[in-house]
Formats: structure tokens, C-alpha cells, sequence
């Protein structure tokens, strides 16, 4: 049995090709057609899709039978507009393009964000669905009129393999017009926004085998039409899902270029300071639990910033050596915690105050301040970032009892060291396939299987190391968090 996980992201489009063990048998990855106009970032949906069709055909060449299963994982808050004869109007809008302030404004002017919460799981803000589709229906009316269905980018997919038009809870999530208690469509929130009701898909949970491929699809991809497809979901859900999530308490941390913190509670908030501190609920796929996100705009990014920015000649002699430039830095003899603070807003700031304005700064520069000192500063501030979260979740009753990572920055043993002893938690890492992808596996297997996820997980997903935390540097950390916490409040007028 051969299973298709296909991720299609921001940066680039992503597919594997998995045995039933969970083995890679063979990938393909392409850059995401993303681009900007008039101030608009958007990812194209046509290339998009010619790219998703191309991944599948260098994967079914490589498989010794026919593929069962096909599932997506995919960025969330972008939609295509389709028209009555099924075919896309627009491009998928990214959640950083700097559009539905206006139109967050109008929906608060008719509704408070606390009773927002209650329905949607989140407040308002301009990076969800619901603003973008208000600025299309002012801006560009003859689209908008043009509309008959909504659909989210993963799904987008699946309705291209099979001509079936749906949505899954986690992806619905991000538009602010779902219901989160009844997982169903709100007509409130959608009649706030002066929305037409009937554009929007039925909903599913994601690991749902909503169809099969289509005898069009079948000749674009060289899928059988025999194989299933799933009705898929929100990349974050799915790396939860792929890093072995199962259960109350547990939490994933996926650092790349920005850092997110996944958690798990099986309760729905009743204190507003948790949708006031920019938390969202996500129902998960696996019945009553809930997901919330923890995250940073920059995380990696920071590092590339170091190696761009502050050494790039170095970084020259460091690669002609045949050396990686982040291990070499990474491997340096630190002393920590450091003797800097990094407010790590380089880029806005994610929760808990998506505050877009806000910009990064470095405290306690001297003369004897080095590169290296500033490397691992970089690290301790992203983390004491998503430990200002985690903090903030256990007030409103969230707690992370155990935390596994993944993404580009488990790869640094430095790093992980730092995390474990910001967040006073042990640390684990997988050896099993990570990311989205794996998320996909697993959704296929249960579709195919009927087995319960806590059964796949304790046979795909493995433990590689376990991370520990040294209760000497803990308390150190401590310290310097508390001087953390103050620097956003102290400066974040300043340069506005």
C-alpha cells in the first residue's frame, strides 16, 4: 500500500511518497508560485495546482503499485473563489498582505470581540478569511458576484482530484465565520459581514475520505481512479498530528523560519483574557480535543539575519570549507544564559500581540559583545517569546505537560538546550518522517485502517532523544525572562 501526502506552503510545495511503514520512498518539492502586486502577496492558484498535478505524477511514477490514499496539508486563511462552472476567479490571497484592517473595524462596529469569541474561538483580525472576502466584495464586486463557491487552499486540491467542493473543521477555523462549539458554518457572524451564506462548502473532519479521483484527474496525475482521497486540512493540525499529538497536555513545537507552538486541551476557555492575548480553538482530529497556536513571526529567520547581515564574508570562508554555517555558529562555546535580551520582533510579532508595528532590539551590547554571544542571544529570544505564551495558556488553564519538536531548529542541539531550559520542560525529538506530511500518513492510514490514532502514533511516530533541562540554568533563565517581559511594554511606542 502506497499513500501521497502532498504540503503545499508559502515558500514550497511539498510531496512524499510513503510505503505503509512509514517509510519515504520517494519526494519532490517545487517553490511556491508566490508573488506581489499593488501590495498584494498572493500564491497564484493556477501554477499551484499544475505544480500539486506535477508532484503526483513524478510520485505515482516511482511507486511499484497503485497509490490508495491521497491527503493535503496546507497554509491556512487563503481561499479560491470558484465560479458556477467550477473554475477559479482568483488567487489565493496570503494572510500577510496588508489588507482588511478596514473591514475588522466594520464587523466590530456591529458585534464585540467577546462575543465574537464565543461563536468563532478568536477575535478579529485582518490575517483571517472573512476580511479579505469583505475587501473582495467591496473592491472588486463583479468577482465577488461571480462567486459560487469558497474554498480553502487544501481543499482547493481536493476538489480538483475529485470535483467534490468541502472544508475541514481546522481550516474553517481560520476564517472567522465558524461556529467552533457546533462545527458548523455561523450564520451570525457570516450576516455580520454582510456575506452571501450560500457560498460556503459542507464541513467534514479532515481524515474523512470525501471521494475518489476523477477520470480528468486520473489522466493529469496517473492516479488510479480506485484511490481515495481525503478531505484534508490546516498544516499546523497536520505537523501536530505527524509529531505524535494525541492526547491532553501534549505539544508540539515546529521552529523553521517562523516558530510555532502547538498545544493540546480538551476543554473550551471561558476566560476572554485567553481570545484577548490572540489564542485561537481549533477543534482537532481527534475527538474531544482542541488545539490553540503559540507563535513567532521570525524564528529561523533570525538566524538568517545573522548569517546575511552580520557575517556574510565569514559566512563565505565558513562554506568554502564545506562547513555549515548555522553548525559552526551553533557549536560555539557560550557561556548561557547570555549577557544580552533579544526582543525578536524583526518582522511584527505573532501571539500574543500580532503586533505588525513592533520592532526587534537587542539589549546589553558592549565592546566585548561578540558574533557568537549574538547568535545564541537570537535563540534565547524566540524562545523566551513562545515562553511568554506558554506562561500566558497556563493562566487561562492550558498547561504543555509534554513537548516534542520539529522543523529545521531540532536540528540544533544548542537550540533545543536553550528551549528545554526556557521553558522548564524535558524535550523530545522524533526520528519517525515530520511535518505535515507525516500528518497526512497517518489520516490516511486511519481512513484506510479504521485504527485509532493513539494506536497509529505508538507505531509510526518514534522517540529519537530526549532533551533535558539543567535546573541550574533554568533558574538563571528565569531571571533573565523576567527582564524579558518587560521590554515589549517599555519600548513598543517608540518607534511608532
Amino acid at each position: 500500500m502506497k499513500i501521497i501526502g502532498i504540503d503545499v506552503g508559502t515558500s514550497m510545495i511539498k510531496g512524499q511518497l510513503l510505503s505503509e511503514e512509514g517509510a519515504i520512498c520517494f519526494s519532490s518539492e517545487y517553490p511556491s508560485p508566490t508573488y506581489l502586486e499593488n501590495g498584494i502577496s498572493f500564491l497564484s492558484t493556477k501554477e499551484s495546482e499544475e505544480i500539486v498535478y506535477r508532484i503526483i505524477n513524478e510520485l505515482v511514477k516511482r511507486s511499484d503499485e497503485d497509490v490508495s490514499c491521497v491527503c493535503f496539508s496546507s497554509l491556512g486563511e487563503s481561499f479560491a473563489l470558484l465560479d458556477e462552472d467550477g473554475e477559479s476567479i482568483n488567487d489565493f490571497i496570503l494572510f500577510v498582505s496588508d489588507l482588511g484592517e478596514e473591514e475588522c473595524n466594520q464587523v466590530r462596529n456591529k458585534i464585540s470581540d467577546e462575543e465574537i469569541s464565543q461563536i468563532a474561538g478568536l477575535i478579529p483580525n485582518r490575517m483571517f478569511s472573512f476580511s479579505k472576502l469583505m475587501w473582495i466584495k467591496k473592491n472588486k464586486r463583479e468577482l465577488y458576484n461571480s462567486t459560487s463557491k469558497f474554498v480553502m487552499v487544501a481543499q482547493y486540491m481536493v476538489y480538483r482530484l475529485t470535483n467534490t467542493i468541502c472544508c475541514d473543521y481546522s481550516l474553517a477555523t481560520r476564517t472567522m465565520l465558524f461556529d467552533v462549539k457546533n462545527k458548523k458554518w455561523s450564520k451570525k457572524l457570516i450576516d455580520i459581514c454582510d456575506l452571501d451564506s450560500s457560498i460556503f462548502p459542507d464541513l467534514y473532519p479532515a481524515d474523512k475520505i470525501i471521494g475518489r479521483v476523477s477520470a480528468e484527474a486520473s489522466r493529469k496525475t496517473g492516479l488510479s481512479q480506485n484511490c481515495a482521497v481525503l478531505v484534508s486540512g490546516h498544516d499546523q493540525m497536520m505537523a501536530t498530528l505527524g509529531a505524535g499529538v494525541y492526547q491532553n497536555g501534549m505539544a508540539n513545537d515546529g521552529t523553521g523560519t517562523a516558530e510555532c507552538l502547538t498545544v493540546t486541551f480538551d476543554h473550551i476557555p471561558t476566560d476572554f483574557n485567553f481570545y484577548k492575548n490572540n489564542f485561537c480553538i481549533v477543534p482537532y482530529i481527534i475527538d474531544g480535543l482542541y488545539l490553540t497556536y503559540a507563535f513567532t513571526s521570525t524564528a529561523g529567520a533570525l538566524l538568517k539575519w545573522h548569517r546575511n547581515y552580520l557575517s556574510p564574508l565569514e559566512r563565505e570562508e565558513i562554506e568554502k570549507d564545506g562547513e555549515d554555517y548555522y553548525s559552526h555558529y551553533s557549536n560555539a562555546d557560550i557561556n548561557l544564559p547570555t549577557n544580552l535580551l533579544v526582543l525578536p520582533h524583526f518582522d511584527g510579532t505573532g501571539t500574543p500581540y500580532l503586533d505588525s508595528s513592533s520592532s526587534g532590539a537587542i539589549l546589553g551590547l558592549s565592546q566585548k559583545t561578540t558574533k557568537e554571544e549574538i547568535y545564541f542571544a537570537l535563540m534565547e529570544g524566540s524562545s523566551f517569546e513562545i515562553n511568554l505564551c506558554i506562561d500566558l495558556l497556563k493562566k487561562s488553564g492550558i498547561n504543555v505537560s509534554s513537548l516534542s519538536v520539529n522543523g529545521g531548529g531540532a536540528k540544533s542541539s544548542s537550540w533545543l538546550k536553550i528551549k528545554a531550559n526556557v521553558f522548564n520542560k524535558d524535550i523530545k525529538t522524533l526520528s519517525s518522517p515530520e511535518g505535515g506530511i507525516f500528518g497526512c500518513f497517518l489520516m490516511s492510514m486511519k481512513a484506510i485502517t479504521n485504527l485509532s490514532y493513539e494506536k497509529l502514533i505508538k507505531k509510526y511516530v518514534k522517540t529519537k532523544e530526549i532533551i533535558r533541562r539543567d535546573e541550574n540554568l533554568v533558574n538563571k533563565y528565569k531571571a533573565n525572562f523576567e527582564k524579558y517581559k518587560r521590554i515589549y511594554p517599555a519600548i513598543k511606542n517608540i518607534w511608532r
